[in-house]
């Protein structure tokens, strides 16, 4: 029997989808204090569709609206961490990324709170911008998406993240 049916706790995961956004050959970055340089994205709300958080997490972040071309990558994190900000003091549940290739649609990118940063960089830039490991290898994924999506499998080892698993689906 499955371990939650018998302690009757629902397993939890929190579900994040993020974009590699493209306009006019470059990429959209933010920079943020705790990761430095990443891509636009978040958790996904409680009832929300996974495609309108993309785009609602994209435009909070950095004012740009997007469309979403194709998932690059499903990123299953292992490991729970510290909560921060308001959640400071909390254990946050383990994570599944969803990453999406997108193209502009529209906006002015601004830079909101929790960031310092936005911009528009050439690929190659932004990878040499981008120094997260998870945040690099999906950013790698999605920059070198040829109609097959990765999957991987991460946890946080120390100060850095160790792959379990890595396969094209």
């Amino acid at each position: 029997m499955d371990q939650w049916l018998e302690t009757k706790q629902l397993p939890v995961h929190f579900v994040s989808a993020a974009g590699v956004v493209y306009k006019s050959g470059k990429v959209l970055l933010i920079r943020s204090e705790r990761r430095g340089w990443e891509f636009p994205g978040g958790i996904v709300e409680q009832g929300e569709a996974l495609l309108d958080g993309l785009r609602r997490e994209i435009f909070e972040e950095s004012g740009i609206s997007v469309e979403p071309e194709a998932v690059t990558g499903i990123y299953q994190n292992l490991a729970c961490k510290k909560g921060f900000g308001p959640l400071e003091g909390m254990t946050l549940p383990t994570t599944v990324n969803i990453v999406f290739r997108c193209s502009y649609v529209s906006g002015k990118e601004f830079v909101s709170d929790g960031f310092q940063d936005v911009g528009w960089f050439k690929p190659e830039e932004a990878l040499q911008l981008i120094r997260h490991p998870y945040m690099k290898k999906a950013f790698e994924d999605a920059n070198g998406y040829n109609g097959k999506p990765h999957f991987a499998t991460f946890r946080k080892a120390d100060r850095d993240i160790e792959f379990v698993s890595d396969c094209i689906i």
